[in-house]
């Protein structure tokens, strides 16, 4: 008999494109029987000619390495949906089903006879998945959008590139992946209610909003601090002093953090031995700071010496990181615990040392290919391990074994329309971005969660800009409140004994339990996962940090900036005649939220059938290289290795960053359009809407060869027409015949028309900063939308109430803990 997996019970009837396939691979890595229909001579999709494809076998459908990497562990099943007979099996299994999940795009299941509503009336209990660059309605659903067309709408590609030429987007595709990653996060949240109450719904993941998202702090910094970010290439856009953070070593690029204070000013003294090592000289000024203490800063600041110093810092890196190889720098920093990473290539990641430690590789046999290396599990589970993930299908491989099962009719046992979560308690001692953006799906949908805060080793978020009016402040940074609403605060310091006294009783009270410290952290505190099941053997624990809980790596510390150049996105974004240029802010924060969210609620629903609760593990590193997987493949079965392309993309020309008329002086004043011609048709659809100039109706360039081949051309034409135009009104001049769209300012998603449209920003009353809009729900739910609880907690907010209401402590309890300086309480109320 196989081993139980999560999702065991679960049926899921996918009808994804491309773009979608991701939101089934993460449900059947996780247990569902995922059931891939395709159309008489396969998806379509496994011809897409951007592939990569094995061998370069473009017209081999069992070749086309993204359907390896999004469509392992599915069956496959031919069904012609215009048959009459073929149709009928097709309703039979879905009568049998628990989800549908499709991508065919506004009116596409409509158009196919299958209207989510009228599927949802003959059952009841079906949660229907859609996937589409903008959502199912609004003013923009009918929009082309590939990848290069919702970043820039959504404002991600306005804040990655050098100063000096267009903004560009990561060359590897992301937009439409975070979509599928998002859907099956809601999709397993909608499945929690159907299970309960027997009502199925809609979920409707738009890449639009999945990409906002991944902006970080940068959609609420404007409304607060007065200016808006700009692209700043390796530099880090929101630090006043611009830190750079990519540097050239003797063979590629690494990513080095070294802000003073315990965290950064380890990398410092180590810059500076090294420099002596090499003989080196380092400046009087650096060697007279207590590089340790973090707030050395404000009085460099208050001398004007900030700018000398990070010059000293850029000019030291530069001369010291050349000699040494990203191997010689990275086991430095991991034995000495320093802000640094290299910028990976495909190559690098296969070699890796921590990934082989874990056994993370799968070799799979691909039939008719040999055996390829693929990503392994992207979470460890104490108590139902995920199994080895089969090879993607061939076209129609399980037609035969595919049958209909019984007609689902799940029992209510609570009313329906319910919070999902409500009732869930949840102990949030995570911190910074993953844990937190994992809670707060649970809060946003019902649960009570509560959150660790302290003072004394406050949230690297709380001291973060943006800050109301700019005024820094533990209770003023729009970052840490984006990421924690819906929440209560519980201030705690667990470097007391007592604290971690009530971390065990809050545990005794929790159904779930979130942490994100480095594993020799929480063994020293005594609240490692064996510690926190002896208090309540069937909580649910979710560890995330930057490379797992097991390993050499273990305990490297650091942030998504770090991890998007150990995981590779780095080395995918820019110019390919220059470094790699970052992916604005901790990108991969907002890839493995999605994995952890996804993991979490299917080990949920285990233990709401089974009663048994257990530990994940989830790594940061081995979760976000999952929207790499194309680029992977490509190494391990064709010996290539990706970089980056700028904005040019190999299968669409035009394809780029065109500027348009300016607003205002400087970067910010800047505004550009993006274009982005998918074939052949578009082509004539763009030369129509240029008013068929000379240039443009050249015959060869019909073809995306002739496109390609006088490219150059064709994109100096474009930049001279687009120059003096409305950004804005120009993408809304050539959707939707041609994908196009302003690259947004972060600002303007305010007043995007689209986001409005789905609701996507809700304004909270936050009682030091005042009405702040938040960054709101990533899908939408059509029976148990979430919503913002309330706003983030001030420091020690809920403190008392947590201790006397839930936990039960009296009030003289709660003085001893006061006097002992084991807890935080807000007084300012």
């Amino acid at each position: 008999m196989a081993p139980a997996q999560l999702l065991d019970p679960y049926r899921v009837i996918d009808l994804t494109t491309g773009g979608g396939w991701l939101c089934g691979r993460l449900l059947a890595d996780l247990g569902a029987e995922v059931i891939k229909v395709e159309p008489p001579g396969g998806d379509p999709g496994r011809l897409d000619p951007r592939g990569p494809y094995a061998g370069d076998r473009t017209s081999d459908p069992e070749a086309n390495l993204a359907w390896w990497a999004a469509n392992r562990g599915k069956a496959s099943v031919v069904i012609d949906l215009d048959d009459a007979a073929d149709r009928a099996r097709f309703d039979e299994l879905v009568a049998g089903a628990d989800s549908v999940v499709e991508s065919w795009g506004p009116g596409g299941m409509a158009a196919r006879g299958l209207d989510p509503d009228e599927l949802l009336a003959r059952h009841p209990h079906l949660v229907v998945t859609s996937i589409s660059p903008f959502g199912s309605d609004g003013p923009y659903a009918a929009h082309r959008g590939p990848d290069l067309v919702v970043t820039a709408q959504a404002g991600q590609v306005w804040l990655t590139g050098d100063a000096d030429r267009p903004p560009v987007r990561v060359s590897a595709p992301q937009s439409m992946l975070l979509a599928s990653a998002e859907a099956a996060v809601h999709t397993l949240v909608a499945l929690q209610h159907a299970a309960r109450t027997g009502q199925g719904q809609r979920v409707d993941a738009a890449a639009l909003t999945a990409v906002v998202r991944a902006l970080m702090n940068g959609t609420e910094f404007k409304a607060l601090m007065g200016w808006e970010m700009v692209r700043s290439g390796s530099e880090v856009a929101y630090a006043p002093n611009r830190p750079r953070m990519v540097f050239r070593c003797a063979d590629g690029h690494i990513t080095f953090m070294c802000p003073f204070g315990a965290l950064g000013g380890p990398g410092v003294l180590a810059l500076m031995e090294w420099a002596d090592k090499d003989g080196i000289e380092v400046p009087a000024l650096l060697r007279g700071l207590d590089v340790l203490d973090s707030t050395i800063w404000a009085d460099l600041e208050a001398a004007g010496h900030v700018p000398e110093v990070v010059a000293i810092l850029e000019g030291l890196s530069e001369r010291v990181f050349a000699t040494r190889t990203k191997d010689e720098l990275y086991r430095d920093a991991v034995d000495r615990r320093l802000l640094l990473a290299p910028v990976s290539t495909a190559a690098d990641l296969h070699h890796d040392r921590q990934l082989a430690a874990r056994d993370y590789w799968q070799q799979v046999d691909v039939p008719g290919h040999g055996t390829a290396t693929f990503p392994g599990p992207w979470a460890v589970l104490s108590g139902t391990p995920l199994q080895p993930t089969p090879a993607p299908p061939t076209i129609g491989q399980h037609n035969a074994t595919v049958t209909a099962r019984p007609r689902r009719a799940p029992v209510p046992t609570e009313p329906a329309g319910q919070d999902p979560f409500a009732g869930l308690k949840v102990w949030d001692m995570s911190w910074v971005g993953v844990g937190p953006l994992t809670a707060r799906y649970l809060a946003d949908y019902g649960a009570t969660v509560v959150r660790l805060d302290n003072g004394t080793r406050a949230d690297v978020l709380r001291v973060n800009p943006p800050f109301r009016d700019g005024v820094p402040g533990i209770n003023r940074s729009g970052f840490y409140a984006d990421f924690n609403a819906s929440k209560l605060g519980l201030g705690l310091d667990l470097a007391v004994a007592e604290a971690r006294e009530v971390a065990l009783r809050m545990t005794a009270w929790a159904d779930v339990v979130l942490e994100s410290f480095t594993p020799h952290a929480l063994r020293s505190m005594g609240l490692h996962y064996d510690a926190l099941r002896e208090v309540n053997p069937s909580v649910v624990m979710l560890s995330t940090c930057m490379q797992g809980q097991t390993g050499p790596h273990r305990d490297y510390r650091g942030f998504g900036q770090l991890m998007g150049g150990l995981t590779g996105f780095y080395q995918l974004t820019g110019w390919p005649d220059r470094d790699p240029a970052m992916v604005f802010g901790a990108y991969t924060d907002f890839v493995a939220q999605r994995f952890c969210a996804t993991a979490l609620i299917a080990a949920l629903d285990h233990r709401r059938r089974t009663g048994q609760g257990q530990h994940i593990d989830v790594s940061q590193l081995e979760a976000s290289i999952n929207l790499l997987g194309p680029e992977l493949l490509d190494y391990d079965v064709n010996g290539r290795v990706a970089t980056r392309q700028g904005n040019r993309d190999p299968r669409m020309a035009p394809h780029g960053v065109f500027p348009c008329r300016a607003v205002g002086t400087g970067l910010a004043g800047e505004r550009w359009v993006a274009i982005a011609v998918e074939d052949d048709d578009q082509w004539q659809a763009l030369v129509e809407v240029l008013d068929r100039p000379t240039w443009a109706t050249d015959p060869a360039l019909h073809t995306l060869a002739g496109r390609k081949a006088a490219e150059d051309g064709i994109e100096g034409h474009l930049a001279a027409w687009t120059a003096d135009q409305d950004a804005a009104t120009l993408a809304a001049r050539l959707q939707p015949k041609v994908a196009a769209a302003p690259v947004n300012p972060p600002d303007d998603l305010h007043r995007d028309p689209q986001l409005a449209h789905l609701g996507y920003f809700e304004t909270l009353d936050h009682p030091v900063m005042g009405p702040t809009a938040y960054n709101g729900m990533q899908a939408r739910l059509s029976a148990t939308p979430g919503w913002l609880r309330k706003p983030a907690p001030c420091l020690g907010e809920d403190t008392l109430m947590v201790l006397s209401d839930l936990l039960g402590y009296d009030d003289d309890e709660i003085g001893d803990l006061f006097v002992a300086e084991a807890i935080e309480i807000d007084l300012s109320s």
